[in-house]
């Protein structure tokens, strides 16, 4: 008989976090598992259309997360006739969302596995970090926790001291399936040379800084061009401060893009500009492209990944220097370190030391 898997998430829109949860199924769908996917909205970005024959995709008809709450928990409650070997989550409203339906048996699983997408404690505050909180209550349904690096663990265990004593909580780096990273597509011809980066267009991102960075890079490159590759609320905010920076023949801000590979692959350079991450995926996939890549210090191990240069986060001038820096050397030599370094982050070793940890807790 199969085995069953279950995966919920928000949108197909694939961010960090998405990606993540894509790859998972991915990999289980390779291995012969029946798999299941939840969106809390409808579809949209068309993010999962390459599986589309090969799994249950249930999306709901409701463009706002809230008023697919209800409708997504419709869509569990009909499958409570299954019993699930994994279910899997990475938000924390729907890990905790989760976790509430199990206890109360609504859903049946033999393991809950979910994952920190971000650093909660240090994003939020105020309402909006109480209501986290309530949602982290049903986290006692988990076998196993996973947070992406130390500093997240670090975070949350200082955060919710009552989590480590319930919760099978253990550190494993992000996966990412490199047999996807395509780059035969054409680039628009507008963009000559340029440097490049991705996410969602919010403030967190910090493209702010970069588009601001940007303009004085310009001074010894003028012929460059910025590409920031996402869609986001922080559209008209970014492309006002483009026009009063005088970029509008510079700075393209060019919407989702399904593939960010050949982007990452014909660049000059790559930038993670983010002043907070639970650790941004966007860097390992630049990092398989391009020996060229630029970092915030917007996460805890970034630091520690040779060959990537480092800017401080929230910083114009500490990224203008990293930018310029980079620019300027030779950094071939990368191809070895990145390439090492990637080795371990396949999605088939991250699935081994899921099944370690689980297999720990018995």
């Amino acid at each position: 008989m199969k085995k069953n898997i279950l995966i919920i998430a928000p949108n197909d829109q694939l961010g960090g976090a998405e990606l993540y949860l894509k790859n998972i199924a991915s990999f289980y769908y390779k291995n012969k598992f029946t798999v299941t996917v939840l969106f809390l909205k409808k579809k949209k970005y068309n993010g999962w259309e390459d599986l589309e024959d090969k799994l249950d995709l249930i999306f709901t008809t409701k463009t706002n997360e809230k008023l697919g709450l209800v409708q997504l928990i419709k869509n569990i409650i009909n499958l409570r006739h299954v019993n699930y070997d994994y279910v899997y989550t990475s938000h924390v409203h729907l890990t905790g969302l989760v976790g509430f339906l199990i206890s109360l048996k609504v859903l049946k699983t033999n393991k809950f596995i979910g994952r920190e997408s971000t650093s909660i404690f240090k994003r939020f505050r105020g309402l909006k970090l109480m209501i986290f909180k309530i949602y982290y209550l049903g986290y006692s349904s988990l076998n196993l926790l996973i947070c992406q690096t130390d500093l997240m663990k670090v975070q949350l265990n200082e955060s919710l001291p009552w989590m480590s004593r319930k919760i099978n909580i253990q550190v494993i780096p992000n996966p990412l399936n490199f047999r996807d990273a395509l780059c035969d597509e054409k680039i628009d011809e507008r963009f000559g040379e340029f440097i490049v980066s991705a996410g969602r267009l919010i403030d967190l991102k910090g493209f702010d800084i970069l588009i601001k960075a940007f303009k004085k890079i310009k001074i010894n490159h003028p012929s460059l061009k910025l590409v920031i590759l996402g869609d986001g609320t922080s559209r008209p905010k970014l492309e006002k401060l483009v026009s009063d920076l005088n970029l509008e023949f510079d700075v393209f801000l060019i919407g989702f893009v399904k593939n960010v590979y050949p982007y990452f692959k014909k660049s000059k350079l790559c930038v993670v500009s983010s002043k907070i991450e639970g650790f941004p995926n966007v860097l390992l996939q630049m990092m398989s492209q391009n020996t060229k890549v630029v970092s915030t210090l917007c996460a805890g191990g970034i630091e520690d990944i040779n060959g990537v240069t480092l800017a401080e986060t929230n910083d114009v001038e500490s990224l203008v220097n990293a930018i310029n820096k980079t620019l300027n050397r030779n950094k071939l030599d990368n191809r070895k370190v990145f390439d090492s370094y990637l080795a371990e982050r396949t999605i088939e070793k991250f699935i081994q030391k899921i099944e370690l940890h689980l297999n720990t807790l018995g």
